[in-house]
């Protein structure tokens, strides 16, 4: 308190001092303009300071006079035309009190925390476990037929099976093998296994067995062109 005391007593003789100066340095600067004078009541003007300028010009004529009024916030604002003898320019000081801005100090006190007081709760972390990928299992069908007709399964559907696979391959013994063991177990299939039968015979050098199954894939493809084609070379 003491401190902000001696900081209001410092600041208000600075002002006065001040004070005191700028109205000493208007008045010379007043006295440099033409036909000024400077006009100022006897009321103190402690602690005040000037905050602009009145000034009233009076032109003498033969019929009267012509008087001109105006307030200017600078001196330097002042005109300062020569006014003519006997013409007067009288420059009055306003003052007023100065805007006295108040400063408030405050000293910002900071919060410690004792860290060491304060709980620190253990971080729970799910762990989930890679999925894993479906495991595919390929299993070739024709093969796993081919191995059941080796242990003397059978069935047609093996049997065709086995022997289409074999045939497309080039494998034409394997072929005629299994064509021959389908038709043991049925005699009433489709044309074209018998065709695909002569066609393997045919493959391995087996050419009565051939033209047999031939004249069997002929007597049921009897409408195929081909077919009679066929018969009527022969002939």
């Amino acid at each position: 308190m003491k401190t902000y005391g001696l900081l209001f007593i410092t600041i208000v003789f600075n002002f006065s001092l001040s004070c005191f100066g700028q109205s000493k340095d208007n008045a010379r600067d007043v006295t440099a303009i033409e036909n000024a004078t400077v006009r100022s009541d006897n009321s103190s003007k402690e602690n005040m300071v000037i905050v602009g300028y009145y000034v009233e010009e009076t032109i003498n004529m033969t019929f009267g006079k012509r008087v001109t009024k105006y307030e200017v916030s600078k001196l330097d604002m002042v005109y300062t035309n020569d006014l003519g003898p006997n013409n007067t320019r009288v420059v009055t000081p306003i003052y007023r009190k100065p805007k006295v801005r108040r400063v408030d100090l405050a000293l910002q006190s900071k919060t410690f925390v004792d860290s060491s007081a304060t709980k620190i709760l253990p971080v729970k972390v799910e762990v989930i476990a890679p999925a894993e990928d479906p495991k595919y299992v390929t299993i070739d069908v024709v093969d796993t037929y081919a191995k059941v007709l080796g242990k003397g399964y059978k069935s047609i559907e093996m049997l065709t099976k086995v022997a289409d696979r074999a045939y497309f391959d080039g494998d034409l013994a394997t072929a005629a093998k299994y064509y021959e063991e389908l038709f043991v177990l049925k005699t009433d299939l489709d044309a074209m296994y018998y065709y695909r039968y002569a066609e393997s015979l045919k493959g391995i050098n087996q050419m009565g067995k051939a033209n047999e199954a031939m004249l069997l894939f002929e007597s049921k493809n009897t409408s195929n062109n081909v077919v009679k084609h066929n018969k009527l070379v022969r002939n």
